[in-house]
C-alpha cells in the first residue's frame, strides 16, 4: 500500500503556490487546470492511499476553479470514477452541459474522466472520496452515465448501506489483508452497482424497439438456464432463440458486448456461488468450473482472477476466513 500526503501550507512563495498545488493534484488525480477565485482563502490539502485497484482520498480546498479539459483527458493513464462522501462545504459542477451542487447529505458517483469544471467558494469544501478503476464498474454496466447521487439521509437504508460499508473498508485498510482486501472491493463495487447505478440506470436505449428488448431478454433467459452446458455457444444460442447468428451478435453489439462475454460471466458468477455454498466446499477447483460449462480449469482461473481481482481459492479463503468471525458477504 502506498501513501502521499501534501498541503498548500508547506509552499512559502505565495505567487507559486497555485502551480504546486495543480502539479501535486496532477500527480495524485490526474492531469487538470487550477485557478485562484479567492486571492485570501486559496489553500488545499489531501491525502491519499493505494491498494488493490483502488485510491482512498481525503481532500480539502477552497478558494479556487478546478478544470479538466479534453487536453487533460488526453494524458490520463487510466479512466475512473470517484465515490464521494462530502464532509463540509459545497462544490458547483458543470460537466456535460449539466450544473450541479455537491455537498453533504449524498453520496456522489462522478465520471473523473470527462471534461468538467468545479468551484470550490472560499468556505473549504472536505470530501472523502476513492478513485474507482472505470474498467472495474464497466465490467458490471456497460453503459455508464457520468453522474449518481444517492441520498444518505432520506430515510431509506440504501444511501446508510454503501456509504456504511464504503466507511469500514477505508478505515480498515491498513489492517485487511491482501485477500481480505480484494474480496471487499468487490462487494464494494457491486454495491455502487446495486443501490446506484442500476436504480438510476435502465441500461436501454429510447431508440431501441421493444422487438430488440424481447429478443436480448430471450437471449438472456437462454444463457441463465444453459450456462452449464460446456457445448453452449453463439450457433446454439441462436437456433434456440429463433434468430440469426449475426443478429444475436448485433443485439449486444450497442452495448459494446460479446455473446461469448455474457456466457462467461454467468459461469463466473456461478463459479463464484458454487465456492461460497459449504456444500460444495470440498471440491476441488477442476470439479467447480466443470459445473459451471468450464471445460478447463485453468481458463476458469484466468478469467475469474480477472473479473475477480483475485484466484478462485484466494476468493473462496477469504470468504471463510470471514466466516470464522461471522462476518458474510453481501449479496447482489
Amino acid at each position: 500500500m502506498s501513501s502521499f500526503i501534501f498541503s498548500t501550507s508547506t509552499i512559502k512563495n505565495s505567487p507559486k503556490i497555485v502551480d504546486a498545488w495543480r502539479d501535486m493534484l496532477s500527480q495524485s488525480f490526474g492531469p487538470l487546470e487550477v485557478s485562484r477565485n479567492s486571492a485570501e482563502n486559496f489553500s488545499g490539502s489531501f491525502q491519499t492511499y493505494k491498494r488493490v485497484q483502488l485510491q482512498f482520498n481525503d481532500l480539502r480546498y477552497s478558494g479556487q476553479k478546478l478544470e479538466r479539459t479534453r487536453g487533460n483527458i488526453a494524458h490520463f493513464d487510466q479512466e475512473y470514477f470517484s465515490l464521494g462522501t462530502p464532509v463540509a462545504g459545497s462544490i458547483f459542477v458543470t460537466q456535460a452541459n449539466r450544473e450541479f451542487t455537491i455537498k453533504p447529505g449524498s453520496l456522489f458517483l462522478l465520471n473523473q474522466s470527462l471534461p468538467y469544471t468545479a468551484e470550490a467558494p472560499e468556505n473549504e469544501f472536505h470530501v472523502v472520496n476513492v478513485s474507482i478503476p472505470h474498467s472495474l464498474l464497466s465490467q458490471r454496466v456497460p453503459n455508464l452515465e457520468p453522474l449518481y447521487e444517492l441520498p444518505i439521509n432520506d430515510g431509506s437504508p440504501r444511501g446508510q448501506l454503501l456509504s456504511t460499508f464504503k466507511k469500514y473498508f477505508e478505515n480498515g485498510m491498513t489492517q485487511w489483508s491482501e485477500s481480505e482486501a480484494m474480496f471487499l472491493r468487490e462487494q464494494l463495487v457491486d454495491l455502487i452497482v446495486m443501490l446506484m447505478v442500476n436504480d438510476n440506470n435502465s441500461h436501454t436505449s429510447s431508440l431501441e424497439t421493444s422487438v430488440k428488448i424481447a429478443h436480448r431478454e430471450r437471449v438472456n433467459a437462454y444463457i441463465k438456464h444453459h450456462h452449464a452446458d460446456p457445448h453452449l455457444n453463439p450457433k446454439t444460442i441462436a437456433i434456440a432463440c429463433g434468430i440469426s447468428v449475426s443478429y444475436l451478435h448485433k443485439l449486444f453489439h450497442s452495448f459494446d458486448l460479446q455473446i461469448e462475454d455474457c456466457i462467461y460471466t454467468q459461469r463466473l458468477e456461478t463459479c463464484k456461488n458454487l465456492l461460497l455454498d459449504p456444500v460444495h466446499e470440498s471440491k476441488t477447483m477442476q470439479q467447480i468450473a466443470y459445473l459451471s460449462g468450464f471445460n478447463h480449469s485453468s481458463h476458469f482461473s484466468r478469467l475469474f482472477k480477472r473479473k475477480f481481482g483475485m484466484s478462485p481459492s484466494d476468493y473462496k479463503n477469504a470468504y471463510f476466513a470471514f466466516g470464522k468471525f461471522k462476518l458474510k458477504p453481501f449479496k447482489k
